[in-house]
């Protein structure tokens, strides 16, 4: 491949969360796993986070709801999710990637750039860095991934999912645009359901259809986001790799998330949802020793659209008695959306962060005003001794068997 600014490998990691888990419990193999909320058989809440290979036969995908997954995969097994064990091993993966380039971008929590623009030639090139990336990641962690190699990042990532799962694949500058042309025009990465509905009623069907219409027509329909899908659609993409120094500086959010079957429209009902995944968000970041400004609620609605609602505010926190209020606000500034159209999944995270230990310096009113902080952190230290169901609000006594919130946590840049 010709030499340009950057040679980037995409590695993607196969089902990822759902490959930890058969690796590590044996009895999982060759079984259609599903990684969700909760062990509880009967639950039909909560939304999914991944599938094994083996699920993936029945239609079971990521964001689906349980209780459609379910219905697809009755004899699925249904676990909860262990996000700090998935964590781990993205920071081995990450220090794998690193024996072979200075230019690693974390881009998600199962997904890497490489730039190995400066060491192909130490390793016979690209396409031997990418077998043994493939190869490392197996022996030394029992996890298999797929690779994509390209002129740029975007083609890279796309190449990285024509051979799933274990596959390898490089795409030249030289195949472009003619490689994606018949590709559903949904392949394109940043092309998602509501804008391929978008472009189908501008008879746009595959990628081929993008990139052979007027770029002025599309910058005229959907603004700068048109220029750069038609872009994209000539496989164009000028984006560098970025360098995660460390997993901690590429954390962009923390979120749960929650579906609510045939919808919720009582506003005092959602905020109580509201407060719930709060609590387990805020839990979470003080864990991990971040705090942020920035609160989004993100709803769908109905089952036919969605909508996100953020606000900033001027300081740091980890709190729910913070954080809460501002996601109540934004919610009941919906309400009368919400009562037209009923809450179907309802999400809440927080992003603008930065390490604890950067926030501010205390000061006297910080040290007299401490006493919120001292309380989480109590509260955190009995859920870590004796269990979550341990000490909760009163307010939400019987949330967790109503509700059941997913994880989120958010490391793409």
């Amino acid at each position: 491949m010709p030499r340009g600014e950057t040679v980037p490998i995409h590695i993607d990691m196969d089902a990822y969360f759902a490959s930890i888990e058969q690796r590590d419990f044996p009895v999982y193999r060759k079984k259609p796993l599903v990684v969700c909320h909760t062990n509880d058989a009967s639950s039909v809440k909560g939304i999914v986070s991944t599938s094994s290979y083996e699920a993936r036969k029945y239609g079971v995908r990521a964001a689906m709801s349980v209780l459609e997954a379910k219905h697809l995969c009755p004899r699925g097994i249904f676990i909860r999710g262990n996000y700090q064990k998935y964590l781990y091993n993205t920071k081995k993966i990450h220090k794998i990637c690193l024996r072979f380039s200075d230019m690693v971008e974390i881009f998600s929590v199962d997904e890497f750039f490489i730039d190995v623009n400066r060491s192909a030639h130490l390793f016979s090139g690209e396409l031997k860095i990418g077998l043994k990336l493939q190869n490392m990641i197996e022996e030394e962690l029992g996890l298999s991934s797929s690779v994509g190699i390209g002129p740029n990042k975007l083609v890279a990532k796309m190449a990285s999912e024509f051979k799933k799962p274990r596959g390898i694949t490089i795409i030249e500058e030289d195949d472009l645009p003619d490689t994606f042309s018949p590709l559903p025009v949904d392949k394109l990465f940043g092309v998602g359901r509501k804008m391929k509905k978008h472009l189908e009623i501008l008879g746009i069907n595959t990628i081929g259809d993008l990139a052979n219409t007027p770029e002025e027509i599309l910058k005229k329909r959907f603004g700068v986001i048109g220029v750069a899908l038609h872009q994209a659609a000539m496989g164009r993409d000028f984006s560098p790799v970025h360098n995660s120094f460390d997993l901690r500086e590429a954390v962009k959010s923390f979120g749960h998330s929650s579906a609510l079957g045939k919808g919720v429209s009582d506003i005092k009902e959602l905020s109580r949802i509201t407060l719930g995944l709060t609590e387990g968000i805020t839990r979470r970041m003080r864990e991990d020793r971040y705090v942020g400004r920035t609160i989004t609620a993100k709803l769908h609605l109905a089952r036919l659209f969605s909508i996100s609602r953020s606000k900033s505010v001027k300081s740091f926190s980890h709190l729910t008695s913070d954080i809460f209020p501002i996601a109540k606000a934004l919610l009941e500034k919906e309400q009368a959306l919400i009562e037209r159209y009923p809450v179907t999944t309802i999400g809440i995270s927080v992003n603008n962060l930065i390490d604890i230990k950067k926030s501010h310096q205390l000061s006297i009113f910080d040290l007299l005003a401490d006493r919120p902080n001292q309380l989480a952190l109590t509260t955190d230290s009995i859920k870590n001794k004796f269990g979550e169901k341990s000490i909760f609000r009163a307010s939400l006594l019987d949330w967790k068997r109503r509700y059941h919130s997913v994880p989120r946590l958010d490391i793409t840049r």
